[in-house]
């Protein structure tokens, strides 16, 4: 656990034209162009798959994960609304909530005038035995999304982090089982896509390379967050420049090692760990603008979804803030189409 004698492991930041501040002389810039130096050990020759298709333009479209508003959907909505952004993403437990009653969840949707972009799903897929059981209720999940006209499901790995590594078998099982999964969800018009999370068994970096080489990514894709990547130590700017063409939905908030305490790791009765060291959009050591940047030169098309965890003050002080941050640094229309 890093506290303030134990420093965080480096994360490699980029300098940008558009950065709010310039780097700082002890944390220097990562400079732009392919002459650039990556981390020692962490170049990896680009897969077939990972060629880029340049047939489109990038625009952005800006939505808010419910996590941070717990489990008040009616404020969420409100409040996502009050500040203009088009769509939300929340967990899959409302396709319980809502079962039969898709019509009440639409209507809230509609009266708040935003729209379901995604829906949190995934499981134990790496677990042996379990197969079925997690194809299962990802169908369910997902033909609840396609009732609700959202064609997005995040496929991310129910904690913990493996004691000992993901082994080879758990990644063959999670590649069948999400290959699975993205074949039929392709046939329904959903897009499947695995998330990177820290405390899965899909962490790492290494883990990372190694269940995206495995998976048929005609099928399954990526679901990106940097902060995640920069909390197990990776360079969220360079995971985003390799996989770029395969990322179909993505994830945004900062990091923050001066909060990375054991006290942000409580595990609280019925809940996952508070993962209190996520912080605002400019307040952590993520470089959102360099990251940014690399999506729109690979002419991403989609949504770009604040998710924070927790809040250090209100879920809407947060929401003012991370909106102000996509305002004033990237230069984003809230509730419009950003090219």
């Amino acid at each position: 656990m890093r506290t303030a004698s134990c420093p965080p492991r480096k994360v490699w930041k980029r300098a940008s034209t558009f950065c709010a501040r310039r780097p700082s002389s002890n944390r220097p810039g990562r400079p732009i162009g392919p002459n650039r130096r990556r981390p020692p050990g962490r170049h990896h020759p680009q897969p077939q798959y990972l060629v880029r298709n340049q047939t489109t333009m990038a625009n952005f479209r800006l939505s808010v994960h419910q996590i941070t508003w717990g489990q008040n959907l009616d404020l969420a909505l409100k409040e996502i609304s009050e500040f203009g952004y088009r769509g939300t993403e929340t967990f899959a437990g409302v396709v319980d909530e809502f079962a039969g009653r898709e019509d009440d969840l639409r209507a809230k949707f509609s009266d708040a005038g935003v729209r379901l972009t995604a829906l949190y799903g995934g499981g134990r897929f790496w677990a042996a035995g379990e197969e079925e059981e997690t194809i299962a209720w990802n169908m369910r999940i997902a033909e609840f999304l396609q009732s609700m006209g959202a064609d997005r499901l995040v496929l991310g790995p129910a904690a913990p982090h493996l004691e000992g590594g993901t082994s080879d078998q758990q990644f063959q099982t999670m590649a069948a089982v999400a290959n699975e999964i993205g074949k039929r969800c392709r046939e329904m018009g959903v897009t499947a896509g695995i998330h990177p999370h820290w405390n899965t068994p899909v962490q790492d970096e290494s883990e990372i390379h190694r269940i995206f080489d495995l998976v048929d990514t005609d099928k399954v894709k990526m679901v990106l967050d940097p902060a995640h990547i920069a909390k197990a130590g990776s360079d969220p700017v360079a995971i985003c420049e390799r996989y770029a063409p395969i990322i179909c939905y993505v994830h945004i908030k900062d990091y923050s090692p001066e909060l990375d305490t054991p006290e942000a790791n409580i595990r609280e009765e019925g809940l996952a760990p508070t993962l209190a060291f996520f912080s605002e959009l400019g307040d952590g050591i993520v470089d959102t603008p360099g990251f940014v940047q690399v999506l729109r030169d690979s002419d991403y098309d989609g949504w770009l979804t604040i998710e924070l965890d927790r809040s250090q003050t209100t879920a809407r002080q947060s929401l003012a803030n991370n909106t102000r941050y996509l305002r004033k640094v990237l230069g984003f229309d809230i509730g419009g189409d950003n090219p």
